[in-house]
């Protein structure tokens, strides 16, 4: 975790942009605990903020080719063999050079394509004399965050949305309507064009899997990675070979200068983290430290008896943190600080205490995560409707009956899965025949989510899978946890979000993800002899919304009164004020309220406290820069 920022003036004004960048740079000094760097001329001004964990840097040739690089590199040997082998760069200092001098001459020898033959968690920028460009890129998968303002022909880019703001103090951002009332309902749209686009009207992310090429007056971006794999393949030893790739994405994860702990839930994600960190890290070497959270108020369930099973079975250096007293809106005004935006989950709060928690614990920097778990493994489920629709009948009513316990009786969801996916399918296939045939030959555009590079129809159940890896929410929930980290003073390593491990899993047949009754059987498989077996057979999880409507009751009623009872002219044109104090009043009555109702109360009252807080403490970055 570090940070980065910098400017891509048209015209070039010392007194103006110097003092520019240093406001950005110091708005992101909590990604830069060890050093700021920086770099300018008349074309470009580029910041680094360092957060040492061995992996990242900035650097400068010979040449004036300059890098910000925030993240880790995966593959530096396989770009070490690129190098030789295109470029006939056999130079013994090549296996010596720091990750990002050697992205930097990969960039060098590849140009923009280098992003794409990069593996890991990274956002780069670079600036290139030759060209007199910059090249922006972001990671695949979304972890490490970018984004991007644009100010008259000037273009500003950072890792924080706080940087771009500092910058030009002198041109204020405008919130963008139509995002507030979208994030109340929980809305987010999918297309590329409105996912690039924040709660500002002048302020992008660059997207993930995206590089971008800006020059002087001119900027475009390109996608040089897409979750787009072929049709699921037949497995001999699926479990073996999820094992395998997850072993080398926890290794990938481990590198740098600091020792490495992990957080340690109890759920399947996190369990399988430890146990196998724990398995593989025989002969002596250190036992695994791991953060657990728990709450001692008795009406708080919490997952102390899973994790305990891990702790007993392992040597563990355990640690737990009490979050008792982080109710759903504590620190609210200070979350909302440091995200810039609104941010969509309700437990961050609970979370953002946690960091901090396990910050002042941990002798090292880097914290591993099981965040993702659930999407990339995926729970299989897509496989009744692939049983239904092939004729599957027989296996379809045994899986359907080995779950009554938690679904009911099987024969209500048999009928329905049988009419929807087997016979309203074939007919409607049969009906549209003609239209296929006169369209035989004409290009199309393809849905990557529901069709395959070839052209075939994906299975009902790889299809439900990348359409949540796939999902804005998705990236940019990476985004909150990213900044969340970085303001706890901690890197965050997630080995599920693993490029390799995900394609595997997208292309795992739907019948290794749910077998007898169980979702997730892939995981589960992968695990057996790993985990201890009271995890890896649960089949439950922690509801965090039982927390969320009890710490909002206990701690958090005047905040929710002010926002919609006393200061409603706020929110009045975002929501149905009339719903949402009735929700509210539901609550108060009986103690319950569902979980949408509930996310939709806490949305509302954030979205309260944002409207009410300044874009910007300009006056702080403006002494912090002096």
């Amino acid at each position: 975790m570090s940070g980065l920022c910098g400017i891509l003036p048209v015209n070039y004004d010392r007194d103006r942009d110097l003092p520019a960048l240093d406001r950005g740079l110091h708005a992101i000094a909590h990604r830069g605990r060890d050093s700021l760097s920086c770099y300018h001329d008349e074309y470009i001004l580029l910041g680094h903020a360092l957060f040492d964990t061995g992996c990242n840097g900035f650097a400068l040739d010979d040449d004036g080719f300059a890098i910000a690089f925030d993240g880790r590199l995966d593959n530096g040997d396989a770009l070490r063999a690129k190098l030789r082998d295109s470029v006939g760069h056999h130079s013994p200092l090549l296996d010596r050079l720091p990750d990002t001098r050697l992205i930097l001459a990969a960039y060098r020898a590849f140009g923009p394509e280098v992003a794409a033959m990069m593996r890991g968690d990274f956002a780069i920028a670079i600036w290139d004399p030759v060209e007199r460009r910059a090249y922006l890129a972001r990671d695949q998968v979304g972890v490490k965050p970018l984004f991007y303002r644009r100010v008259g022909d000037d273009l500003l880019f950072a890792s924080e949305i706080k940087a771009l703001l500092a910058m030009r103090v002198d041109v204020p951002a405008v919130r963008r309507e139509e995002a507030l009332a979208a994030f109340v309902d929980g809305v987010l749209d999918e297309g590329d064009a409105e996912r690039q686009r924040t709660f500002y009207d002048d302020v992008y992310r660059l997207l993930p899997g995206h590089f971008a090429l800006a020059t002087r007056g001119g900027f475009e971006t390109k996608c040089y990675w897409r979750l787009d794999p072929g049709l699921p393949t037949p497995r001999d030893d699926a479990g073996a070979e999820f094992r395998a790739l997850f072993v080398q994405a926890l290794n990938r994860r481990l590198r740098g200068n600091f020792p490495v702990g992990s957080f340690l839930s109890g759920g399947l994600d996190s369990s399988s983290i430890v146990s196998t960190l724990a398995v593989e890290r025989t002969g002596g070497q250190d036992s695994v430290h791991a953060f657990s959270m728990t709450f001692s108020d008795p009406d708080i369930e919490d997952e102390r008896d899973y994790f305990r099973a891990v702790v007993e079975q392992y040597d563990v250096d355990h640690h737990v943190v009490d979050c008792t007293a982080a109710s759903g809106l504590a620190d609210i005004d200070e979350i909302l600080f440091e995200q810039d935006q609104p941010p969509f989950g309700p437990n961050g709060s609970i979370f953002r205490h946690f960091l901090h928690e396990v910050h002042d614990r941990h002798a090292g920097r880097i914290i591993l995560h099981g965040h993702g778990g659930d999407e990339v493994v995926s729970d299989g489920a897509g496989l009744f409707g692939e049983l239904a629709s092939s004729g599957h009948l027989i296996r379809l009513w045994r899986e359907l009956s080995a779950v009554r316990d938690i679904t009911g009786p099987p024969w209500p969801h048999f009928r329905r899965l049988v009419w929807r996916r087997g016979i309203r399918r074939g007919i409607g296939k049969l009906l549209h025949w003609p239209t296929r045939i006169l369209r035989h030959g004409q290009a199309r555009s393809r849905d990557a989510v529901t069709t395959a590079p070839d052209g075939r129809e994906r299975p009902v159940e790889q299809a439900s899978h990348l359409r949540k890896l796939t999902a804005a929410l998705f990236s940019q929930a990476l985004e909150i946890t990213d900044i969340d980290a970085a303001f706890a003073g901690v890197e965050l390593r997630m080995p599920f979000l693993d490029v390799d491990l995900m394609e595997f899993c997208v292309t795992t047949e739907a019948s290794d993800k749910w077998k007898d009754g169980l979702p997730r059987s892939l995981i589960r498989s992968a695990m057996r002899g790993i985990l201890p077996e009271k995890i890896r057979l649960r089949t439950d999880k922690h509801d965090f919304a039982a927390n969320l409507r009890r710490s909002l009751l206990r701690h958090d009623r005047d905040v929710i009164d002010e926002a919609i009872l006393q200061r409603a002219d706020r929110i009045l044109p975002y929501c149905n004020l009339a719903q949402i104090r009735a929700d509210w009043s539901d609550l108060r009555t009986t103690g319950e309220l569902d979980t949408a109702a509930l996310t939709r109360l806490w949305r509302i009252v954030i979205l309260s406290r944002w409207l009410d807080l300044p874009p910007l403490p300009v006056d702080e970055y403006l002494e912090a820069a002096q």
